[in-house]
């Protein structure tokens, strides 16, 4: 069975920010991945504060992400240390960072330093809103360069709304594939609930079809306000996509 678990950022941005009343609330709307939000690399940074008191469950989640703030060569011996850190706590397979430019360069001495030391960084195609991190060849050099990759479909569907990109991008990149990111869009928010989007349906026929030639997690970054929206998230996704 494919895991579906949420990003617990709309968590932390509620207040929610224990790791016990997290973990309750993705039990609660039957989850069983998830992937960890992190905000910044401050020592007095809340979330590294509950999860050095208080640890997740792991048998209750099959799959678990760390979502990095972005990384650069600034004091990078301490972020290769946090990351570490909370990577093993949390038993993560990926440890996620936006590929953004720092002076017009992908910062790769950085990502090096990260991957000697073990840790499994992956990186996400970035939004239309972004000036890096999108461009497919630029991706592709990443992950030679040993990146993992993590396909952000609403990302996607931004830069091309017949998911020709996201295509492509899943074609040359499946290899290091190892989760999605999955949401959609309204009027008024571009991190919707899927079963709330305007661009529903093409980003499940999208996803019918590369799953049906990949299987691999699904992390859900649509907002949601309680355990019950979350729920339906999942059942959409699980009747939608047939997973069982």
């Amino acid at each position: 069975m494919i895991a579906i678990g949420p990003s617990t950022g709309w968590l932390y941005a509620k207040g929610i920010n224990l790791t016990n009343q997290q973990e309750i609330i993705m039990q609660a709307a039957g989850a069983d991945g998830f992937e960890v939000c992190m905000y910044g690399w401050g020592k007095n940074d809340e979330r590294i504060i509950s999860l050095r008191q208080e640890n997740f469950n792991k048998k209750n989640f099959c799959y678990r992400s760390l979502h990095l703030p972005d990384v650069n060569d600034e004091e990078i011996e301490r972020k290769i240390a946090i990351t570490q850190e909370f990577t093993t706590l949390i038993g993560a397979v990926a440890a996620l960072t936006h590929p953004l430019k720092v002076k017009g360069e992908y910062p790769l001495n950085a990502y090096e330093r990260m991957i000697v030391n073990n840790i499994p960084l992956a990186v996400e195609n970035m939004d239309k809103q972004k000036d890096s991190g999108y461009d497919l060849r630029e991706l592709m050099r990443l992950t030679h360069f040993g990146l993992n990759f993590v396909l952000d479909v609403q990302h996607a569907y931004e830069h091309d709304s017949d998911m020709k990109y996201a295509l492509d991008l899943f074609n040359s990149l499946r290899n290091k594939l190892v989760h999605f990111h999955v949401s959609g869009e309204t009027e008024s928010n571009n991190h919707s609930l899927l079963h709330k989007a305007r661009n529903a349906k093409k980003i499940i026929d999208f996803l019918g079809t590369v799953l049906s030639i990949k299987k691999v997690p699904l992390i859900l970054e649509g907002e949601y306000r309680n355990a019950d929206e979350l729920k339906q998230e999942i059942k959409f996704l699980r009747k939608e996509l047939v997973l069982v």
